[in-house]
């Protein structure tokens, strides 16, 4: 994808780490990545950055070449990412789905869109947790879960995400790293 080389070539891309400044490719391999606005969908939890640029698009707020811009990117994952089985119905037991620390490449592949959700404000934060669910999905790059904690449906939810979160089980910490 051109705009990934392009932005790796720039050093527009920044390394995920995992809280003690080590790539997460040299830290702790057991914590889950995913990108997440702060706001809720119909899952319940915040939307992650694919649906978050889907609302963009949606609501006629991105320009053309922004919106050429998600295609590609987005056409990049689909053909590369597999898709997991519980997409096929549209979701309906509301998994959701986050990157292994094994996944640098496809975590560094998400700046064009990380620069999307800048550019038109919306803010986000990278979540790290080494249990953000019931894993129902696995494949080499993600997994699936059915996450601990819910908002109840149809709360939608745009306030600043505290800096922790403290879960309802064995109140583990998940580390919240805000952008935007």
């Amino acid at each position: 994808m051109r705009f990934v080389r392009s932005a790796i070539r720039r050093g527009k891309t920044r390394t995920v780490t995992n809280g003690n400044g080590k790539p997460l490719s040299q830290g702790d391999a057991r914590l889950y990545v995913r990108f997440q606005v702060r706001y809720y969908g119909r899952l319940g939890v915040p939307v992650g950055i694919f649906a978050a640029c889907h609302h963009l698009r949606r609501d006629g707020r991105l320009t053309p070449a922004d919106d050429d811009l998600f295609t590609e990117v987005d056409d990049w994952f689909f053909a590369r990412l597999p898709y997991p089985p519980f997409y096929a119905d549209g979701n309906t037991i509301r998994a959701v789905p986050w990157f292994k620390p094994n996944a640098t490449a496809l975590i560094a592949a998400l700046a064009p869109l990380e620069a999307l959700l800048h550019r038109y404000d919306v803010p986000y934060d990278v979540v790290r947790s080494p249990d953000p669910g019931t894993i129902i999905y696995e494949d080499d790059f993600q997994i699936g879960v059915l996450p601990h904690i819910r908002k109840s449906a149809g709360i939608r939810h745009n306030s600043r995400v505290s800096a922790r979160l403290v879960s309802e089980k064995e109140n583990e910490r998940v580390d919240y790293e805000p952008y935007g």
